[in-house]
């Protein structure tokens, strides 16, 4: 299936499955969310979608991609089921095929890497992203994004500064009514030796002890691993552990 007939999938009436609203509404009352506004919110997903395609037909990937990342965030908070959400993505993702950046779109296509339309425009896109990467290999300056939720990601920016590097890292932790109330932010900024593509970062915290970060830096990805400590002076639940997927700036 081509970017063509995937645009009709885009364009297909998303529906919400009743049981799952109604499993949802004790959750939402909860947390002082009507029943009218939880329903409401969750029928908008198939206008954002539909809103996105007229954009997305007139080549104004842009405002399309405004609309899909909509689709997006409450797909993830009203739980419809994983293949509406990875369509979801992949609407996202081909706004940026569009518009030439391949690393962008690979990191929305990599949030579910095994669900079949992501499998399909990997595999259609893999020379334009390998290109991409090695374009970018050449360049000092690195960005790595991780997905957060809510059409959020997780930003690492890797820099030069004098014989060392400077690490800037900007994260989120998006629960299910990050929709409603906004995520969690949290964030740092050191200086690191980075030897072979390894580094590491320790971070003093006044309730919980020190947090060690070990980093394992390569062209196209960044892991990072916490090897001590719990809380690390993030906001609630926002962390910097994981992979991360290169992108351009």
């Amino acid at each position: 299936m081509g970017v063509q007939g995937f645009y009709f999938l885009v364009r297909r009436f998303i529906r919400i499955d009743a049981i799952m609203l109604i499993f949802m509404i004790p959750f939402f009352a909860h947390a002082n969310v009507t029943e009218e506004e939880a329903m409401a919110n969750c029928h908008k997903i198939s206008e954002y979608s539909a809103e996105g395609g007229k954009y997305y037909k007139l080549k104004q990937y842009a405002k399309a991609r405004e609309q899909y990342e909509r689709q997006v965030g409450w797909s993830e908070s009203c739980q419809l089921d994983e293949e509406k959400i990875a369509m979801a993505y992949n609407n996202v993702a081909l706004t940026y095929v569009h518009e030439g950046n391949y690393l962008k779109a690979r990191a929305w296509l990599n949030i579910l890497p095994n669900d079949k339309k992501s499998i399909f425009n990997l595999a259609k896109f893999s020379d334009d992203i390998k290109n991409s990467i090695e374009k970018l290999s050449a360049k000092s300056e690195a960005q790595y994004w991780q997905y957060a939720g809510a059409s959020l990601w997780n930003s690492m920016i890797i820099k030069p500064q004098g014989q060392k590097y400077k690490v800037e890292f900007q994260g989120y932790y998006a629960g299910l009514m990050a929709m409603y109330y906004g995520p969690n932010i949290g964030e740092f900024s050191t200086v690191l030796d980075i030897d072979n593509g390894k580094a590491n970062y320790t971070m003093s915290g006044d309730d919980e002890g020190d947090c060690v970060y070990d980093f394992d830096i390569k062209k196209d990805l960044l892991n990072v691993k916490r090897a001590a400590g719990g809380w690390c002076g993030f906001g609630h639940n926002v962390g910097a552990e994981g992979v991360y997927h290169r992108v351009e700036f």
